[in-house]
């Protein structure tokens, strides 16, 4: 829809189409569809049909030909513009016009909508004028039906139905118009645009005109008249100019230097009589302060101004006069003006002439209190465009000024603050005049929308400074946040315990050295201040958390007053946490989830202030420890804690609190390692009483002052007995060891890291090599805490072969007679298995070193540890001199907790009877017959192993064999085997030669005898008579018993055993001796009865306490 303007008087209507021909032709939006004719068409009387019309019109409209005949645009060839498209084809020039444009389709529906809602009040009211009774009620009988109703009524109604009707013709035809106009939208746009550029052009030179005459009136006072050369020339050549008109003034006569010195006398004299006799009581309060000199007398008002006035006449009923004025404070201008000084002297002359010195005072009074208002007001609209930029707001209130300051601190619905600066009248109501009050500046102070009725503000009106006095207001609006702030921390435990510091710092006179300092740790403060330009907070030192702590009180706090506290307290949090960081990251120490949750704390703990909880682990700490600290400004409480998981979640098995300065910690390496030291030792103290307990092993906690430990942390010992620690699961009653006295004392010594645990056979039951076969992967980081058990033996000769250091952990001290433990276990675990399994070591080791040391023979410890001991021997007794007995032969013992492994050097002769001496030190006598039977049965095994070398031979010439026997420890046998000569398939030749270590009157020797296996242990052979020439043999060193041999325990039974093997070997490689019959069987038999009864004493014979029992086989 085309939008139009139209301004219309109502009474054109002459060209206007009618509501008449609305039959005769189609309308839109009010308007006929036929183009309208041009002037040429009408005067020529053509005129189109209908539908040709209706054709024109439309091609008119879509060609956009302003006069709308078609005829001619469709005759007229196109043309093409090389112009830039542009509305309305204008010129650059014209401005296109489009404010003001209204829709045509939404004039017509406001005006049908006004005029419909007219229409109703009209017929409403037309509807409230009564008609004549008779013309209603129809009471005239002879009315006539063509005689209207003329009463005065019925006339009103029609004429304004008529009028109603004509107004509403007439808006409607102007409508129509505007309709018809539509079409030519496009040329009513250019003329708009025109006319417009026309008015604009029109306003351009009227303004051009006036600039004009305004330079040329300007000029008029510039102008110089031209120079009088002629008039010049003679005055400067003869000094007059007879042309000058000469007046006939009669000169006066000059005054000399002593009269005009006179003059000034005389002056001086009369202000000095009349000031001091008669205006003496005439002289304000503030004019008291006056000299006289040159004429003149300057009254003095300090801070305000100075003024000279003079008097013309001797009468001292007239005024004085005005003849200078100085303004006595700074900034103001050194001299004035012409203007203002005839200003000013004209006022004050009106003053004087008026009311005398009292009116010149109040005068000049009151202009220099304007002026010093001026002078503020000026120097504040300097500071806006200073360095206080956007944070005044100056305004100007008649003869007063208000600023508010912190213009952006707060958002426009907050509180303002503000001052007003304005002249006080100095009276009082109901009191008499006073003269020494007089009016003076005051100064109003608005605090957060709230007047301050005690501000003490001091006003320096001698020294003018609007900056400083803002900064006097502002230092004290500072102060007063800072105070009150300081207000709600002091209270508070941290405090008043002095666990922290808390320093207020406030400056009367300049903000920004006025400060709150709090300390967030160790020898670090934040400094609290506030701009004073701005007023936003600012803390120092700048940091990650001060700049949170700024943003939250500058731009999130509705009330930084009230919502300080929980900044302040946050950013101290923040700087522990960060502090712990990135200082405890070094020594293993880092910040940890809350494992439960606060109300759960709070419960258990009876904590009345939960603050910030803080969760601290180490590294290689297990699960279940934590340090829990509680920062609130009640004060910080840590706490060592121990968390479980049940079925219902998460909760605290114990909890100690750690006993810790109430000052703030310094988180630095010293702090972090003492606190490593102090929570491993309640950790491991803690755990191991909580083990004896579950173990029921009973205890004894005992102070006392322990070295390793910082001076300020106290741990109590833990006394336990040793019979207690010996016993195992499996022991009813307790195992008392003789060796020692029945009292372990533990004491802590220090922590360490250990990316593995030390693997000790004895202690960790082979673990470490079930590790490694698998192929598992180490074990994490750990802290191992270590521990120093000592332990006091009964007799410290028992253990004089140990030497200083048994092993890398374990210490024997000899004079003290006390072995020093050294023990290690993961923080949060017990150590009472590791300290088991080292006093079951040294219990082992103290059984073999007593059995050495109380061994005769010639044995020796060469090392000694928890878990090996190397025994070197021979088989001779000890030797008082310490010449050596041969080859020393060596024994290494392996101490494991649930066995002692014993084990030969290659080539040693006993590896034969190495399952005996492990199932004898097993025993219940360990190591007590350990020496005994490894020197003792030296020279056997020796003789033994020759008795196999001299067989190898005769066994690969199938010749015979032989095979021996380790029985026990005390008995061997030797069994042959020969084979018969020239006798194919037949069975073997058996020789079984027994030796057996036998006890009789305390002296220990071998027997030697035959038994064979079967029925017949003695048979009457080849061998018998062997036997018997090596038994009975000359210069025999053995001693022969009927059927046996008797023989020590040195080379005696080597030698015997090598006699019968070499007796035996010829045997082998010779033909069968024949027996002889006739031997007597009683003889034998005698023999063999005797024989019997020599064993059976024996058997029987008691044998010393703690003896191995002999097996007697031959009964």
């Amino acid at each position: 829809m085309m939008p139009g303007v139209v301004m219309m008087e109502n009474g054109v209507r002459a060209p206007l189409p009618t509501n008449h021909d609305r039959d005769h032709s189609q309308l839109v939006n009010g308007n006929g569809a036929f183009a309208p004719q041009s002037a040429d068409d009408r005067l020529s009387g053509a005129s189109a049909a209908p539908g040709q019309g209706h054709n024109k019109a439309s091609s008119a409209m879509l060609d956009g030909d302003e006069n709308g005949d078609s005829a001619k645009s469709a005759a007229q060839p196109l043309r093409q513009n090389t112009n830039p498209s542009r509305m309305n084809d204008l010129p650059d020039e014209i401005q296109h016009v489009t404010m003001g444009f209204v829709p045509l389709g939404l004039l017509l529906s406001r005006l049908a909508q006004k005029t419909h809602n007219q229409l109703g009040d009209e017929i409403a009211a037309l509807a409230k004028i009564q008609l004549p009774s008779q013309a209603v009620n129809g009471n005239s009988a002879h009315v006539s039906a063509g005689i209207e109703d003329t009463s005065p009524e019925n006339l009103t109604k029609k004429s304004r139905l008529l009028n109603f009707a004509q107004e509403k013709h007439a808006e409607w035809v102007k409508m129509a118009v505007i309709a018809r106009w539509s079409r030519n939208a496009k040329s009513v746009s250019k003329l708009i645009d025109l006319m417009g550029h026309l008015r604009q052009q029109q306003a351009k030179y009227l303004e051009i005109l006036d600039q004009t005459i305004a330079i040329k009136r300007d000029l008029a006072g510039a102008r110089i008249p031209n120079p009088d050369i002629r008039t010049a020339q003679y005055v400067l050549t003869t000094g007059t100019a007879p042309w000058m008109p000469d007046l006939n003034y009669i000169e006066p006569p000059r005054l000399t230097a002593k009269e005009q010195l006179q003059w000034i006398e005389n002056i001086n004299t009369l202000l000095s009589i009349r000031l001091n006799l008669e205006d003496y009581d005439n002289i304000p309060y503030y004019f008291r302060d006056y000299t006289i000199t040159s004429g003149r007398v300057t009254f003095k008002v300090p801070g305000e101004f100075e003024v000279d006035l003079t008097i013309a006449d001797e009468d001292f009923d007239k005024q004085f006069w005005f003849i200078d004025f100085r303004f006595t404070f700074a900034p103001a201008p050194a001299e004035l003006s012409d203007a203002l000084r005839m200003y000013l002297e004209g006022k004050v002359n009106e003053a004087l002439g008026k009311d005398g010195l009292m009116g010149c005072y109040k005068y000049l009074h009151e202009f220099v209190l304007t002026h010093k208002i001026s002078e503020y007001m000026r120097q504040a609209l300097e500071l806006t465009r200073g360095r206080w930029v956007d944070t005044l707001k100056v305004e100007r209130l008649n003869r007063a000024m208000s600023i508010q300051y912190w213009v952006g601190r707060y958002p426009p619905e907050g509180p303002r603050s503000w001052i007003i600066m304005g002249v006080n009248s100095g009276k009082k109501a109901g009191t008499a005049d006073d003269p020494k009050s007089c009016s003076h500046l005051t100064l109003r102070w608005f605090r957060d929308s709230k007047e301050v009725m005690d501000a003490d503000i001091p006003l320096d009106d001698a020294d003018i400074s609007t900056e400083a006095l803002l900064n006097r207001v502002i230092a004290r609006h500072v102060g007063f946040i800072l105070f009150s702030i300081h207000s709600r921390l002091k209270p508070h435990g941290r405090f008043t315990k002095r666990e922290a510091g808390l320093v207020l710092d406030v400056h009367r006179d300049d903000p920004t050295k006025s400060s709150l300092k709090m300390e967030l740790g160790y020898g670090c403060y934040a400094t609290v201040g506030i701009s004073s330009t701005t007023g936003m907070f600012s803390m120092k030192p700048q940091s990650k958390n001060t700049s949170k702590g700024e943003q939250r009180l500058n731009w999130f706090a509705k009330d930084p007053i009230q919502e300080s506290l929980g900044c302040l307290e946050s950013v101290r949090c923040h700087h522990v946490v960060d502090e712990i960081n990135r200082r405890g990251k070094s020594a293993g120490w880092f910040i940890s989830k809350p494992p439960v949750k606060a109300d759960i704390v709070k419960d258990v703990l009876g904590l009345r202030d939960v603050g910030q909880l803080l969760w601290l682990k180490r590294g290689g700490w297990t699960d279940a420890w934590y340090i829990m600290a509680n920062l609130s400004l009640s004060g910080d409480k840590w706490w060592l804690v121990e968390i479980k998981n049940h079925n219902e979640g998460t909760r605290i098995f114990s909890h100690t609190s750690l006993p810790l300065s109430s000052h703030a910690p310094n988180f630095g390496d010293k702090f972090l390692a003492r606190l490593t030291i102090l929570t491993a030792v309640m950790m491991s103290h803690t755990a191991d009483t909580r083990a004896l307990g579950q173990r029921k092993i009973k205890h004894m906690i005992r102070g006392g002052t322990n070295f390793a430990l910082p001076a300020n942390v106290k741990v109590p010992a833990i006394i336990i007995r040793l019979s207690d620690i010996l016993r195992r699961s499996n022991e009813p009653e307790k195992r008392v060891a003789s060796w020692a006295h029945d009292f372990v004392h533990i004491m802590f010594k220090g922590t360490g890291n250990s990316a593995r645990p030390l693997r000790i056979r004895d202690r960790d039951d082979g673990a470490s090599k079930d590790v490694e076969a698998k192929g598992e992967e180490s074990p994490k980081e750990s802290l191992r805490v270590f521990l120093d058990a000592r332990l006091k033996v009964s007799d410290p000769s028992r253990f004089g072969l140990l030497k200083g250091h048994v092993e890398r952990d374990v210490a024997f001290n000899r004079h003290l007679g006390v072995f020093a433990l050294r023990l290690e276990a993961e923080a949060g675990h017990t150590m009472l298995d590791t300290l088991a399994h080292r006093l079951q070591a040294i219990d082992k080791l103290a059984d073999c070193i007593d059995a050495i040391r109380r061994s005769n023979r010639d044995i020796q410890c060469e090392e000694i540890t928890l878990t090996k001991v190397v025994i070197t021997y021979t088989d001779g007794v000890k030797s008082e001199t310490g010449q050596p007995h041969g080859k020393r032969w060596k024994v290494t013992l392996a101490l494991s907790p649930d066995a002692i492994v014993l084990s030969f050097d290659e080539g040693n002769p006993q590896q034969r009877s190495l399952k005996n001496f492990r199932s004898l030190i097993n025993s219940d006598l360990r190591c007590l017959k350990l020496p005994f039977f490894l020197s003792r049965t030296l020279p056997i095994h020796r003789a033994l192993v020759s008795v196999e070398e001299a067989w190898e031979s005769l066994g690969t010439g199938n010749q015979g064999r032989v095979e021996i026997l380790a029985c026990n420890l005390d008995w061997f046998a030797v069994r042959y085997h020969l084979q018969w000569p020239n006798r194919v398939g037949s069975p073997h030749r058996m020789l079984t030669v027994h030796m057996k270590l036998l006890e009789y009157r305390e002296e220990v020797k071998w027997h030697v005898f035959r038994e064979e296996p079967g029925p017949v242990k003695k048979p009457e052979d080849e061998f018998k008579q062997v036997l018997d020439k090596v038994f009975n043999a000359e210069d025999k060193e053995w001693q022969s018993l009927i059927d046996c041999v008797e023989t020590n325990t040195d080379h005696q039974i080597g030698d015997l055993i090598k006699a019968i093997d070499e007796a035996v070997r010829r045997l082998a490689t010779q033909s069968p001796i024949p027996i002889k019959q006739n031997q007597a069987r009683g003889q034998v038999q005698a023999k063999n009865q005797a024989y019997a009864s020599y064993h059976r004493n024996m058997a029987a014979k008691p044998r010393p306490q703690g003896g191995q029992a002999v097996v007697v086989l031959d009964d």
